[in-house]
């Protein structure tokens, strides 16, 4: 985790909506003081699938530093119906504060454990009848996965933004193709099925400062498919390939486990007052499974906005502390896409083709919920359609070859992710376009070099964003596509004898700045960078062994993967960074 200066400026941070908040509502700023637990609505606009109240809170750094420090020595503490704190003392080590920055990417305070185990097992099954002209081929698979994670977000000694995850997934597919020719060649065909089931489990503690609870939850998914594809060769230089696909997709997503096991709102005395439980919980209470809902979060006299003290659990929200209802729920799609493409060869080494594709990513759920909520937030497919256009090449005597695209790809329904306090949610909000080429070759100018280069230019915008996918508009760049990319390669044999062959390498990758995330946060802002990689390879004579030694990011350029941004309910933006220069030496053996 690399510790962002400008996000640890602020550690104490109360929760301050934007102008318009993330799920759409109109937040009125003065209505509480930044630093307070408080429900904030809107009249003017409900977001997508239910109530209009949602909770505000501080951020967990404040709150460890005015509730969980009970001396005082971390500042004033506030109260829960709104009276502000003061700043913590950076010199204090029991604060949460800017003292706990390293201004080193490779280390931090984190007091917790960070560590990933995955374990993945399968196994497959191909079974090919050949009948002459036609071909019935099977196609069976397993996979087995297990995960167990843990994660110190805070990046200080203290227990204040802490994950762990336990996946348990399994897939069974099963695919029979059916292939053949007919008209002496003149038409050939694959005729497809193919069924997938997985079922499994992710349960993730979760702490957040002022709540410990739980995310995931239990999936069982199907997803059926048929499909066809044809190519007819009308003229030995002149084909074309339409097919079609259907998918039938359910997934199946049951909430039940994501609960609140430790409320800390009820260490302020002030709230505990009213809400012996916490007010998270009295939040859940009220809202989970209720008939009325509003009636209970819009009580008048001194608790006007606040949830009413007296809210029973329900039969969807046992317990009364599930952030949403305990059930279990689905999402479907049924989509047919289309493909079509056609080819010319111009002459024996040249080839022209255009195509046009039409795909879908299925919807599903966001599982990360905090505060409650009326129902298990869900989004809907995504789409896409593809046009492409190219030229493939071999030149010299196929010393060259030389690939040219252009391409254009219009999205709909677009699943942008954002931030709803700490739950980043998935909204179907947004259309865009992405166009550019890309020009590819290989060369080998004499025997012993061989030269691989590329270039790709991407031109991504939105064309429409609606409200709930705020703050993200039609000026925010994509998240992870770059304008520009290039690459090159050389492999030179320098010696080739009676002992065997050497062979020298070198790369060099290129990538123009990115942003890391939907809202385009600056601290997940990662400018242009080049990476360099050498080796050197020496296979004996015998062919059967081959040593090769190299260094991997040879200039040591450590450059943003990914991250997370959360300063108004974390308090904190972390970042996950590039390998360093790494030396390496593999032994390889071929049979």
């Amino acid at each position: 985790m690399g510790a962002d200066r400008q996000a640890d400026r602020q550690p104490e941070r109360g929760y301050q909506y934007p102008a318009r908040g993330t799920n759409g509502y109109l937040i009125d700023r003065t209505a509480r003081p930044a630093g307070s637990v408080a429900f904030c609505g809107d009249s003017q606009q409900r977001p997508p699938g239910g109530t209009n109240r949602q909770i505000a809170a501080p951020s967990s750094m404040y709150f460890w530093n005015k509730i969980r420090v009970t001396d005082g020595s971390c500042g004033a503490p506030w109260g829960g119906f709104g009276v502000p704190g003061t700043l913590a003392p950076t010199g204090n080590p029991a604060c949460a504060s800017t003292r706990w920055i390293t201004g080193d990417i490779d280390t931090t305070w984190a007091g917790g454990v960070n560590r990933s185990d995955f374990d993945l097992w399968g196994t497959n099954l191909t079974l090919d009848y050949d009948f002459g002209d036609f071909s019935l081929k099977s196609i069976s698979a397993y996979r087995d996965q297990t995960s167990h994670m843990e994660y110190d977000f805070d990046g200080t000694p203290h227990t204040i933004l802490r994950i762990a995850s336990d996946i348990d997934v399994w897939q069974a597919s099963q695919e029979l193709q059916f292939t053949g020719s007919l008209m002496a060649g003149r038409v050939k065909f694959v005729l497809g099925g193919y069924y997938l089931k997985e079922k499994g489990t992710d349960y993730t503690p979760m702490e957040f400062g002022f709540a410990q609870f739980f995310s995931g939850g239990d999936i069982d998914n199907d997803s059926y498919a048929s499909y066809l594809k044809a190519t007819f060769n009308l003229t030995d230089r002149f084909s074309i390939t339409p097919g079609i696909r259907y998918t039938n997709e359910t997934k199946r997503f049951d909430p039940s486990v994501q609960t609140i096991f430790n409320d800390r709102s009820q260490l302020d005395p002030v709230l505990a007052s009213v809400y012996p439980q916490g007010a998270f919980v009295a939040f859940s209470q009220c809202l989970v499974g209720q008939a009325n809902p509003a009636a209970n979060l819009f009580p008048s006299g001194p608790l006007a906005g606040f949830p009413l003290p007296n809210c029973t659990p329900s039969a969807t929200n046992p317990g009364g502390n599930h952030t949403m209802p305990a059930i279990e729920v689905s999402a479907k799609a049924k989509e047919w896409t289309p493909a079509i493409s056609a080819d010319y060869k111009i002459t024996d080494n040249s080839l022209i083709y255009a195509s046009y594709s039409k795909g879908f990513k299925n919807g599903g759920f966001s599982q990360r919920i905090f505060p409650a909520e009326i129902a298990t937030p869900s989004f809907t497919p995504e789409f896409v359609e593809s046009y492409e256009i190219g030229l493939k090449n071999e030149l010299f005597n196929r010393r060259l070859r030389l690939n040219i695209a252009a391409f254009l790809s219009d999205y709909s329904d677009m699943q942008i992710t954002v931030n709803e306090g700490i739950a980043p949610k998935v909204r179907n909000a947004g259309a865009g376009r992405i166009k550019g080429f890309e020009v590819e070759g290989e060369a080998a100018p004499i025997d012993q070099v061989q030269l691989t280069f590329g270039v790709g230019y991407l031109d991504a915008y939105y064309t429409d964003i609606d409200l709930s996918a705020a703050p993200v508009t039609t000026d925010s760049k994509f998240a992870f596509v770059p304008k520009w990319a290039a690459s090159a390669a050389i492999n030179a044999d320098v010696y080739e004898g009676q002992a065997g062959k050497l062979t020298l390498r070198g790369d060099w990758s290129y990538q123009s700045d990115t942003f890391k995330d939907a809202v385009n946060s600056p601290q997940l802002f990662q400018p242009a960078y080049s990476v360099f990689g050498a080796s050197v390879s020496f296979t004996e004579k015998s062919d059967h062994f081959t040593v090769t030694g190299g260094v991997t990011n040879l200039t040591d350029k450590r450059y943003i993967q990914g991250g997370y941004v959360d300063l108004d309910i974390g308090g904190a933006a972390t970042a996950s960074f590039s390998r360093p220069r790494e030396w390496f030496l593999k032994l390889a053996y071929k049979y």
